[in-house]
């Protein structure tokens, strides 16, 4: 009976202690665990110092910050005397420089002499391992002190001076050659003289322009010479070691903008590309409409109300609009078009033009109106304003004419614009120019008489148009004369001169052998009239009659 009492009591405290615990557990929260901040330590890479190591013109490697109290700039300047030495020891050998390990250090030896000394962070800095970096600066001391020694023995010294002669020579022979073809090229400009060299546009004769030719040979002449003297001075330099710097220096100088200005070419291709095919366009173009307008002038296309005279000057005015639009769509592929530098000039450039080009505008615009006003032609025998003579020349700024008495005068086309312009030649063959002569004659003369007399002085005229007859006005009546106007067709303005003259020959001749007198009439009532006194040359005079008493 105890034992169950114990067994229950047993059970009893292990259901409470499990429901105890199951309540403990259903009520407790789960704890979350919050992870501690972790600092962010930033890496820093620390730059040491570098320092070269130069000998012979060459950088052999760097070293890199202090070693004790020695900087980096002492250490160089300490291998450096170091590696010259060994240079000028002829019994040197490459496997006498010995690697010793002291612990830190990695020194290299050469007869008991330390060198250098590689450390873990010298060799850090080559990214190799202590013993890496001792064997690759080893290697270069070597290679630089037995080049060194090579480049300095006398037979490299025998083998340089040799080069250096042998170059003298060559450079003699070819600055000889030079000269000789610079003297055979002048000889032959010399014979083409009035032949193949000739005078550019009537700006230069054939003299200068064969001076000028010869002028460019000697230039081209020294061109080539200083270009084979700094070749050959290169290559001295290039034989020496101690100059061998020189020489990469030199060359450099040249190389370099070569370089850039090939760089600068092969970017702008595209756009040069592009500027060609733009170019290439309007040329043909430009071709089409000088065809056109060949063919308009000579007749063979006929446009209605377009004379042939126009086609030139509307080509030429075509020609200037496809230039302009052409530059327009070629600006933008410009090299540093688009640089401020560039377009304050453009811009600077158009002011410039606009403000100095005024009368230049406006002798252009007035030749462009005159070509298609058609005043006059080329060789039409015009009147402009107080000026007479043949059109020798138009352009689109000026005409220029000759006077009969080969007098060439300049007038710009804005004056032709504002003056009254008469074109004899266009008149004479469209209707006929008329010549006219004033003569006086007393009233006491019969007006038939005169009148028959005047037409025997256009019979007797040469170039007088036949078919046209003459015809004669009596213009005033004067105090003591008639003024009788005989007029004359002819075909040919540019001889109204000579007509001129030989008009007043035959007038002065019709009249003397009518024995009629060509005098002023006042002269005629002022003088005394003593029967011998006559202006009539005394071939003409005729025997008068005795007067009767």
């Amino acid at each position: 009976m105890r034992f169950y009492m114990m067994n229950i009591r047993l059970f009893i405290l292990l259901t409470a202690l499990i429901m105890g615990g199951s309540t403990w557990a259903k009520n407790k929260k789960p704890s979350s665990k919050i992870p501690e901040p972790v600092e962010t330590v930033r890496t820093v890479v620390v730059v040491m110092e570098k320092t070269p190591v130069i000998n012979f013109n060459d950088t052999l490697f760097n070293v890199y910050g202090n070693i004790g109290s020695f900087t980096s700039k002492q250490r160089a300047k300490s291998i450096e005397g170091k590696i010259a030495m060994l240079a000028e020891d002829y019994l040197f050998e490459g496997d006498s420089i010995k690697l010793a390990d002291t612990g830190n250090y990695l020194n290299l030896m050469y007869q008991n002499e330390i060198l250098m000394s590689v450390d873990s962070i010298q060799a850090a800095q080559e990214s190799k391992s202590k013993l890496e970096a001792a064997q690759y600066y080893k290697k270069q001391i070597i290679s630089a002190v037995e080049l060194q020694q090579h480049n300095t023995s006398w037979q490299q010294i025998l083998i340089q001076v040799a080069g250096t002669i042998a170059i003298i020579i060559v450079e003699y022979f070819i600055l000889k050659g030079i000269r000789y073809v610079y003297r055979r090229c002048k000889v032959a400009i010399w014979r083409q003289r009035g032949k193949k060299i000739k005078g550019i546009f009537g700006i230069i004769d054939d003299q200068r322009a064969m001076l000028t030719t010869i002028s460019i040979a000697k230039v081209i002449k020294l061109i080539v010479v200083l270009i084979f003297l700094y070749i050959g001075l290169l290559a001295i330099f290039k034989l020496f070691p101690y100059t061998k710097h020189i020489s990469d220096q030199l060359l450099e100088y040249v190389l370099t903008p070569l370089k850039s200005v090939g760089k600068s070419i092969k970017a702008y291709m595209p756009k040069l590309f592009t500027i060609i095919v733009i170019v290439a366009i309007f040329k043909y173009v430009q071709k089409f409409v000088r065809s056109l307008a060949e063919k308009i002038a000579t007749n063979k296309i006929t446009i209605k109300g377009f004379y042939p005279d126009w086609a030139f000057p509307t080509y030429n005015l075509i020609s200037g609009l496809l230039f302009i639009f052409m530059f327009i769509l070629i600006f933008p592929y410009l090299p540093n078009s688009d640089s401020q530098i560039f377009q304050g000039v453009s811009v600077f450039a158009g002011i410039m033009l606009s403000l100095g080009s005024t009368s230049v505008i406006g002798n252009l615009v007035a030749g462009l109106v005159i070509t298609y006003m058609r005043p006059f032609k080329l060789g039409d025998r015009i009147k402009l304003g107080e000026f007479t003579g043949d059109v020798l020349e138009k352009t689109a700024l000026v005409t220029r004419i000759k006077t009969p008495k080969n007098e060439v005068i300049t007038i710009p086309n804005s004056n032709i614009m504002s003056a009254q312009t008469v074109n004899y030649t266009q008149s004479a063959k469209e209707h006929g120019l008329i010549l006219y002569l004033t003569i006086g004659a007393g009233y006491h003369v019969p007006w038939q008489k005169v009148h028959e007399m005047l037409y025997e002085v256009a019979n007797r005229t040469e170039h007088v148009l036949k078919r046209q007859k003459p015809f004669i006005l009596q213009d005033q009546f004067r105090d003591f004369y008639v003024d009788y106007q005989l007029n004359v067709y002819i075909k040919e303005a540019k001889l109204s001169a000579k007509v001129y003259s030989d008009l007043r020959q035959h007038a002065q001749d019709v009249f003397a052998e009518n024995n009629i007198e060509m005098v002023a009439p006042h002269y005629s009532v002022n003088r005394v009239v003593d029967g011998e006194d006559s202006t009539v040359p005394p071939k003409y005079v005729k025997e008068q009659p005795e007067k009767k008493n």
